[in-house]
C-alpha cells in the first residue's frame, strides 16, 4: 500500500529514516530480531522488578548487552517496580504498519522543501540490492526546484539498531545536517 503524497502534510525541512526499507517488508527478508524483541517484551508482566532484572533477562535470552541496555533505558520507576515508558502495543502496531506499507511514492516525489535522509546500516540484513540501487539513483538525482530531495547515508559497523550499534557514527552523519538547518 502506498500513501499518496497529496495526503501527507509536512512542515519539517528534514525527515530521517533509520535503517528502514521504504517498500513492504516481507517477514522472510529479516532475521526476526525486531519481532523477537517485541514478542519478548509482550511476554513480560507489565510491572517489572528492576531495570537490572530486565537487562539481565534480555541478555539471558540471547540479546546483545548493548541492545538490552537500550531496552532497559525505556523503563520508568513506578513505586517499587519499573514499567515501560511507552505503549508496547502501539510500538507493535507501528512496526506492523511499517512492514505493510510502501513509501516509494513519497521518495520518488518528495514535497518541495523537504530533505528525506535515509540511513542504511552497513551490516543490516533488511536491504535488497535492488532497493539500495533505487535509493542511490534517487539520491543522485539531487534536489529539484519543484520537489524535495532524497539522500542515502551508509552507517558503518552497524546492524539495524543504529543508535545502539554505532551512536557516534550516526551522530557524525546527522549533526552536519542539523547544523546546516539551524544556520539557514
Amino acid at each position: 500500500m502506498c500513501i499518496p503524497v497529496s495526503f501527507i502534510s509536512f512542515d519539517a525541512e528534514q525527515l530521517w529514516v533509520l535503517d528502514s526499507v521504504p517498500g513492504e517488508v516481507q517477514i522472510d527478508n529479516s532475521d526476526g530480531e525486531v519481532e523477537r524483541v517485541l514478542q519478548t517484551l509482550a511476554s513480560l508482566p507489565s510491572s517489572l522488578p528492576s531495570r537490572k532484572w530486565v537487562v539481565d533477562h534480555m541478555v539471558s535470552l540471547g540479546f546483545s548487552k548493548s541492545l538490552s541496555d537500550w531496552i532497559g533505558s525505556n523503563l520508568k520507576k513506578d513505586n517499587e517496580h519499573v514499567t515501560w515508558a511507552f505503549d508496547l502495543q502501539a510500538a507493535t502496531d507501528m512496526f506492523n504498519s511499517y512492514r505493510d506499507r510502501s513509501y516509494w511514492g513519497l521518495l520518488e516525489n518528495p514535497p518541495k522543501g523537504l530533505e528525506i535522509s535515509i540511513v542504511q546500516a552497513e551490516l543490516s540484513d533488511r536491504w535488497h540490492p535492488e532497493d539500495v540501487q533505487r535509493l542511490e539513483a534517487l539520491s543522485r538525482r539531487g534536489s529539484r526546484p519543484d520537489a524535495g530531495k532524497v539522500s542515502l547515508h551508509v552507517l558503518p559497523n552497524s546492524g539495524h539498531w543504529v543508535h545502539v550499534d554505532n551512536p557516534k557514527g550516526l551522530l557524525e552523519i546527522m549533526a552536519p545536517n542539523f547544523l546546516s538547518t539551524v544556520q539557514n
